[in-house]
């Protein structure tokens, strides 16, 4: 890619993740955000150290008195102000791409990233043929409010959320299905074993929340879920699909075409530090 064509793309990638994160929490019983021009704050209503249900994400360059985004030590003041009220913990979003200077303040302030270099941004550009899945394993697109509940089941072994976790997720049916949001659950012998859901938004789609139930992983089933959910994205138009991989995931989606192209840290701020 060009450094044009690696902006371009980098920007697609931080707005669908973005929309993905307000889609949720718009459907969550408790959810509130706070948005900016540059950047959002999002509180799914309880108490869990996931940056995608609470945290901050800039979309802007994070310069002290130059940049398009916010001030680091502002937004730092802000999110202890927004998360305060509940005193609830949460996540800030680093960009390897944008967020120098907001790093450079955190780790100022004595945070570490819970992992370096992070998540691996990926992205791929063409569809991908489906692998071919063994006997008993159908893959099903939720349509209805059982698919749904199956799909939360897979996200809370896979993810290890509570029931209460999983209610402000998944809060209603319009969670994973919407003109732009779909969920793919991979069935062995009718019980749910893995799923993914996609958000699309402007050029592009991006994956989220794939994951497989404990007792099934190594057998494939996480990469037919996206492989579904990733051609799902392309069936809507996306210009590319995105997605942000965890240490085992990327190895898989490495092996389907995807390619990194950035890397996100998460920083914890715990309740006791507000």
């Amino acid at each position: 890619m060009t450094t044009f064509n690696s902006n371009y793309f980098l920007e697609l990638a931080d707005q669908n993740l973005a929309a993905a994160i307000l889609h949720r929490n718009s459907h969550a019983p408790h959810g509130s955000v706070a948005k900016k021009d540059q950047s959002i704050m999002f509180n799914i209503g309880i108490d869990n150290m996931d940056g995608h249900l609470n945290g901050v994400l800039c979309l802007g360059q994070t310069v002290s008195g130059t940049g398009t985004g916010p001030e680091p030590e502002a937004l730092f003041n802000e999110a202890k102000t927004f998360f305060g009220k509940d005193k609830r913990g949460f996540v800030i979003w680093v960009r390897d791409h944008a967020d120098f200077e907001l790093e450079t303040y955190l780790k100022g302030r004595g945070y570490k990233p819970l992992r370096e270099p992070g998540s691996t941004g990926m992205m791929i550009q063409k569809p991908i043929e489906m692998p071919v899945s063994g006997d008993g394993i159908e893959i099903k697109k939720v349509m209805g409010s059982q698919e749904a509940a199956d799909y939360a089941a897979v996200v809370r072994d896979a993810f290890d959320k509570s029931e209460a976790v999983a209610r402000e997720m998944f809060g209603s049916l319009g969670s994973v299905v919407a003109e732009n949001v779909g969920a793919w659950v991979v069935y062995g012998n009718h019980r749910p074993k893995a799923g993914a859901m996609m958000v699309a938004s402007g050029e592009a789609a991006g994956i989220y929340y794939v994951g497989t139930v404990a007792d099934e992983r190594g057998k494939g089933l996480g990469a037919l879920a996206t492989v579904a959910a990733t051609n799902g994205g392309f069936e809507l138009g996306a210009k590319c699909v995105v997605l942000q991989a965890s240490i085992a995931g990327e190895k898989v989606y490495r092996r389907l075409g995807y390619e990194a192209i950035t890397h996100y840290r998460w920083y914890l701020i715990p309740a006791e530090d507000l």
